[in-house]
């Protein structure tokens, strides 16, 4: 392949270049043993002679949790292995199976060989490296243990995503029976009624009531369904339209903790465990408490949540302490507040927040199990009793008759 390169000499003194090689990382490395900084790269087109951004892909493309978490735990290996973050990067790229990740960490490359650093380049793409991972990047640069902070934090994201995980796997399985059992009642209510509607029809005789009821239900939907199609995509559109209202999606936030069962025992107790991780993990690394807040603020994904830290992060800056703050803010348990006056205490605080976090994910772990081990059944019956309601409404009539014929 060919491309157009824009390189700077020592002098400052701006140069092109149209080298061929296999890759960037074998063009930046022709560029290097000529003496040149690479400065921009454009893979040259072979059909029209026209120049191509060599990162077409960034315009486009996603990087899942668990391909950034397995890179961060690479990044951090290889340099403990002693190789330079510019040949870790290139090192690492090689094997990205995700050309939209890989594209994007050869610009990276290329900004730290330039004199960036990793924490500034990353900043680049917001959309992949969250405000926490960036800080936790630069406090590594500060402190000179860039190896060791991205092995925590490769930890930190392994844990965050194993606790989506775990609430994913319990959810699953209902969602799974609930789909069924909509699948089912829809080929009743849309094709299965209306044909023996139309053979009750036939008896000219009065239908049970339980029958007459299925009848009518079915035939309400039949007539309405586009109606209730048109209702169904209104209600959709406008909660996508009032969702970009923080007071709508405060309304919301507070409603999901309101929620019986669901609300107090698993968003609620995730939702600590969240806190509590990310605000641990970032003192650990040694990011200040006030900094601290403001990025676990960013990373809580609830409103009502990210105000109250908002809220303990200027009283905290005004004097206060973490733990007296925590106990006026309704969200936080009694507990986390006590765990945290013991972290303070003690000199500790990082530590009693993680163990604060793993005390409610084993929470919401067993509240999980037992709420599937409830909900297995229930919703196996639930179907069932739909389904016999219908088989009944559909064959009373003809006993009935046979009953009458004898």
């Amino acid at each position: 392949m060919e491309y157009q390169c824009a390189a700077k000499t020592k002098d400052g003194k701006r140069v092109s270049r149209l080298l061929t090689a296999e890759n960037p990382a074998d063009v930046i490395a022709q560029l290097r043993g000529e003496g040149l900084l690479p400065i921009k790269i454009n893979k040259k087109s072979a059909s029209n002679g026209k120049t191509k951004r060599k990162w077409p892909a960034l315009e486009a493309g996603r990087v899942k949790p668990k391909e950034l978490a397995v890179f961060t735990r690479q990044l951090g290996v290889t340099l403990t292995a002693g190789l330079l973050l510019t040949e870790a990067l290139e090192a690492i790229s090689d094997d990205l199976e995700n050309e939209y990740f890989r594209n994007i960490i050869l610009k990276i490359r290329m900004d730290v060989h330039c004199g960036t650093d990793l924490s500034a380049a990353l900043a680049k793409y917001p959309k992949i490296f969250s405000p926490t991972y960036r800080a936790i990047v630069k406090v590594g640069e500060a402190t000179g243990r860039l190896y060791k902070t991205l092995t925590n934090l490769a930890r930190y994201l392994e844990d965050t995503e194993r606790l989506k995980d775990k609430v994913k796997s319990a959810v699953r399985y209902p969602l799974f029976v609930m789909c069924f059992a909509a699948l089912v009642m829809f080929i009743m209510v849309f094709f299965l009624i209306p044909q023996f509607a139309g053979m009750f029809s036939d008896f000219h005789a009065e239908l049970p009531l339980l029958t007459r009821m299925v009848v009518a239900f079915s035939n309400f939907c039949v007539r309405h369904v586009g109606l209730c199609l048109a209702g169904l995509s209104a209600l959709w559109l406008a909660y996508v339209y009032l969702k970009r209202y923080r007071r709508f999606q405060y309304i919301l936030d507070f409603l999901k903790l309101k929620l019986p069962i669901v609300g107090k025992n698993i968003i609620h107790k995730s939702l600590l465990s969240a806190y509590c991780r990310t605000l641990g993990f970032m003192l650990s690394a040694g990011v200040n408490l006030k900094t601290s807040l403001e990025v676990t603020s960013q990373v809580v994904d609830h409103l009502i949540m990210s105000q109250a830290i908002d809220h303990i992060s200027r009283r905290v800056v005004a004097g206060g302490t973490l733990s007296e703050e925590m106990r006026r803010q309704k969200i936080f348990t009694g507990l986390s507040a006590k765990m945290t006056h013991v972290g303070e205490r003690t000199g500790q605080l990082s530590d009693m927040l993680e163990r604060t976090s793993q005390y409610y994910e084993d929470e919401l772990e067993v509240t999980l199990n037992n709420l599937t081990a409830l909900l297995e059944p229930a919703l196996i019956i639930f179907v069932g009793i739909n389904v016999l309601i219908v088989v009944l409404a559909l064959y009373l009539p003809i006993f009935h008759l046979s009953t009458a014929i004898r």
